[in-house]
């Protein structure tokens, strides 16, 4: 009988699973996909949009610098006899020395005051911070960065430049009535009443914006 060439074994191949297409390496062969390193988090899609929108705090703070204005220049300050005075009347007595109090309040304290309140109220609470540039430059801080972590962090400190201002009026006031405040007519109650809501407004800040990032 002719010899005929050995048929070799094949080897045994495996079938592709059902729903794998043909050409591709079986399931039992292909490689794990990587893990995640212990600790790491999968980066997500990077929010997009301003950090802070318009928020209900700004209609306080709005409200508060226009009666600090009212208060400090239209409403008087105190009446003698018949006549009333406002705040702008006692620019008359101030001495020669402008930094002591009451002469430093009334000379130029009181001014720079209200015009510094409005300075961080208003783009705070009206969503004018929306990228970290804004952010640092506000806060003073640049390794400081506006997250929803940070969010309450952000808040105080400008609620405390509104609480610096309240602080500077009320030291301001009283040593301008040296403790008679029963004589003060609604000038100084109406201005301090405007920083108060300005401090309010500050607390309860800015919407958080879609780019706002968690940490």
């Amino acid at each position: 009988m002719p010899n005929q060439p050995s048929q070799q074994p094949q080897p045994f191949q495996q079938q592709p699973y059902p729903g794998q297409p043909y050409g591709q390496q079986p399931y039992p062969g292909q490689p794990y996909p990587p893990q995640p390193v212990p600790g790491q988090f999968p980066h997500g899609p990077v929010p997009q949009g301003p950090l802070t929108l318009p928020g209900w705090g700004a209609v306080p703070a709005a409200l508060g610098v226009v009666a600090s204005l009212v208060g400090l220049l239209v409403l008087p300050w105190v009446t003698i006899g018949d006549n009333s005075l406002g705040f702008l009347d006692f620019l008359d007595a101030v001495g020669d020395n402008l930094f002591v109090m009451p002469d430093m309040y009334v000379a130029w304290l009181a001014f720079v005051a209200v015009a510094l309140q409005p300075l961080y109220a208003l783009p705070w609470t009206l969503g004018a911070v929306r990228t970290q540039k804004v952010a640092k430059l506000m806060s003073g801080l640049p390794r400081t960065r506006l997250t929803h972590a940070t969010f309450t962090r952000f808040r105080l400190l400008v609620a405390t430049s509104a609480l610096t201002i309240l602080i500077l009026h009320g030291l301001g006031i009283a040593m301008l009535f040296e403790g008679h405040f029963d004589v003060a007519d609604p000038g100084p109650w109406v201005l301090l009443g405007g920083v108060v809501l300005t401090l309010a407004g500050n607390l309860i800040g800015p919407r958080k914006g879609p780019g706002l990032p968690q940490a």
